[in-house]
């Protein structure tokens, strides 16, 4: 039998070759959506199909795959779910490229309101803000060019498939829990527990609480709005540094702009002793961080409890700086952009009078839209011997588009881990 190639293309520049055989169609069993969480919240991030047969690795391209509205970054063949680029298999795995952070302007949030100055505006204490349903992320995809099985037939294009499911794959690492305290009152939470722990052995916990934009009575909306949760999870972060990760989920404002808080603040501080009481948890490296409400509550948790957290990196938060004394010597890695009347004046005050106070603060600047590499770099440059209290500014930004770079600077987050309570 005499064998021929089908070359796809015209002329001597054809774009691709493939052993005759029966042509195909429908040979994809399963499609499902892959979502990511980024700074501005969680989205489509990959789309993973499952063949009949085993694929041959070089007859998949980008070019061969379509999701509307998205751009086809890459696209290969792995021999198993979520696995890495191999030579044949029955799952293809198409990436997309990531869309660009939300338009603070063209995209409104709920938490642009909190930016305000001292007293203006902002969410009120107690209320249940604008709480919107999670939207599941799904996905639709077709096969436009034509891929070769191992035993050389041709499976041609797809017509558009929809997904049937969808993996979180940060997202569903987290088990949800409810905290019932002393006095009866209720706390809905996220727990992450690092794989593998190791009897004898203890280890750090983060407790992440989001902004006031994110209030809800859905539990995991926390870990969907953006990075502040699910950074501590990254399979490259946990391989380093195995940590147990805390991300409450508030239904009502817990602090507002005049600086009050509910009672929330303590019951959070008494989940985290339960917590501590049924985990291997090493009380002397826990660390606090939020955004915008929850900064000003890691903020508010630090002048209360000022033994309690070895560290805290706080993101786009204010407090008042009448209080803020009992921050003097300890761990703070603050976080503001220039553009937000908020945080950036309360923050420059704060700061100042830890100066005044004999704390020396590295201080870094750089600008809203440098690349990662630049401000991991920039953060580690301000990391000095000896120095406990941090400041880096975005020149610009906005306070929301804080939160949606603050969260992937390496250096402060492995300086953060590199602190202990009372050493």
């Amino acid at each position: 039998m005499v064998k021929w190639k089908l070359c796809l293309g015209t002329g001597l520049l054809a774009a691709s070759c493939f052993s005759a055989g029966a042509f195909a169609a429908g040979h994809v069993e399963d499609v499902e959506a892959i979502s990511r969480v980024y700074g501005d919240g969680e989205k489509l991030a990959a789309v993973q199909l499952r063949y009949d047969a085993d694929l041959l690795g070089s007859s998949v391209a980008a070019a061969d795959y379509a999701v509307p509205g998205r751009t086809v970054a890459k696209a290969f063949v792995t021999a198993e779910p979520y696995g890495k680029a191999a030579e044949k298999g029955r799952y293809v795995q198409v990436e997309l490229t990531p869309l660009p952070l939300s338009d603070q302007m063209a995209d409104p949030h709920p938490e642009d309101k909190h930016k305000a100055p001292i007293g203006v505006g902002g969410p009120q204490l107690g209320s249940h803000g604008n709480p919107q349903p999670l939207v599941p992320v799904t996905a639709s995809i077709s096969q436009k060019g034509r891929v070769e099985t191992v035993q050389g037939r041709i499976y041609g294009g797809e017509p558009e498939m929809k997904s049937t499911h969808t993996r979180q794959l940060l997202i569903e690492k987290f088990t949800q829990h409810t905290f019932t305290d002393s006095d009866g009152k209720t706390l809905q939470y996220n727990l992450f527990v690092p794989e593998n722990l190791k009897k004898g052995k203890t280890y750090p916990l983060v407790l992440f609480m989001h902004d006031a934009g994110t209030v809800s009575p859905e539990v995991k909306a926390t870990l969907s709005q953006g990075r502040g949760a699910v950074t501590w999870v990254e399979p490259r972060w946990q391989e380093e540094h195995p940590c147990f990760v805390l991300a409450p989920q508030y239904d009502t404002v817990i602090v507002d702009d005049k600086y009050q808080y509910g009672p929330e603040l303590d019951r959070t501080i008494h989940l985290v002793e339960s917590l501590a009481s049924q985990y291997p948890i090493d009380t002397k490296r826990i660390y606090n961080t939020g955004q915008s409400m929850g900064c000003m509550t890691s903020i508010a948790m630090d002048v209360k409890y000022p033994q309690f957290f070895a560290g805290s990196y706080l993101v786009a938060g204010k407090w008042d700086p009448r209080v803020t004394a009992p921050l003097a010597q300890q761990n703070i890695w603050a976080v503001a952009a220039a553009g937000d009347p908020g945080a950036k004046p309360s923050m420059d005050t704060i700061m100042a009078q830890l100066d005044a106070a004999g704390d020396k603060v590295s201080r870094g600047t750089v600008a809203q839209d440098a690349p990662e590499a630049q401000v991991d770099q920039l953060a580690e440059q301000m990391i000095q011997p000896g120095v406990h209290a941090y400041y880096l500014l975005y020149q610009g930004g906005s306070h929301r588009s804080t939160w949606q770079h603050a969260y992937d600077i390496t250096p402060a987050k492995e300086w953060l881990f590199g602190q202990k309570e009372g050493v």
